[in-house]
C-alpha cells in the first residue's frame, strides 16, 4: 500500500479532519510558533519555582511541560515531559503530549514510539490510539499502518465519541487503497 499513489487523495482530503491533538485541556494548539497565552510565563516561573525547592515534582515537571507544549516550545515540553516520564513511564497523558511535540518537530519515528508505550500502559488510551493513526497515515505515509492503529482504537474503545466519523475514515481510506482494475474484458 505503501507505493500506491491512489489513496492521497484521500489522505488530502482528510488532512482539515485528521488534526493531532494532545492530552491537555482544549484542543492542539494553533500552528503560531508561540501562540500568546495570558499567564504562560508567570504559570513556568511558578513550576520553576516548586521544580527548585523539588527537583523530581511530578505535578510541577508535567505543568511545565504542559505549559510549554500549549505554547509551541516544543523542545522544552519534550524535556519535561522526559523528566515526568523518568519518574512516572506510565503516564499514558504526558507520553501522548510529548508525541504531539515531536512530531511539531519532524521527530515522527519516535513519536510513534512513544505512542505505542503509551498504548501499551494504556490500551484503552484514544488519544495515543488516534494520534498513531494520524501520524502514520499523514507523516510517515503507511496507510496500512494508520487503517490498524484506527481500528485498534475502535475494537478496544467501544465507547469512543468520535466512533462513527472514524469508522467512515477508515472505510473510505480502504476504497482508496484498493488497486483500480483498469483492463477492459473482451465479450
Amino acid at each position: 500500500m505503501k507505493g500506491s499513489g491512489a489513496w492521497r487523495p484521500a489522505v488530502l482530503a482528510l488532512a482539515g479532519l485528521l488534526s493531532l491533538a494532545g492530552c491537555g485541556k482544549g484542543s492542539s494548539p494553533p500552528a503560531d510558533p508561540e501562540p500568546l497565552r495570558v499567564g504562560a510565563d508567570a504559570e513556568i516561573e511558578s513550576h520553576k519555582a516548586s521544580l527548585r525547592r523539588d527537583p523530581n515534582n511530578l505535578q510541577a515537571l508535567i505543568g511545565i511541560g504542559t505549559v510549554y507544549y500549549q505554547t509551541n516550545r516544543d523542545r522544552e515540553a519534550i524535556e519535561s515531559f522526559e523528566k515526568a516520564l523518568a519518574l512516572d513511564p506510565s503516564d499514558s497523558n504526558v507520553r501522548t503530549d510529548m508525541a504531539v511535540c515531536l512530531r511539531r518537530t519532524g521527530n515522527f519515528d519516535r513519536a510513534v514510539e512513544e505512542l505505542k508505550k503509551a498504548i501499551a500502559a494504556n490500551p484503552r488510551h484514544h488519544q495515543s490510539r488516534y494520534n498513531l493513526g494520524v501520524i502514520l497515515v499523514q507523516d510517515k505515509k503507511d496507510l496500512g499502518g494508520g487503517i490498524r492503529a484506527w481500528e485498534g482504537l475502535l475494537e478496544n474503545v467501544p465507547d469512543y465519541p468520535y466512533r462513527e466519523q472514524l469508522k467512515a475514515e477508515v472505510a473510505r481510506l480502504r476504497a482508496a487503497a484498493q488497486p483500480r482494475d483498469n483492463t477492459v474484458s473482451e465479450p
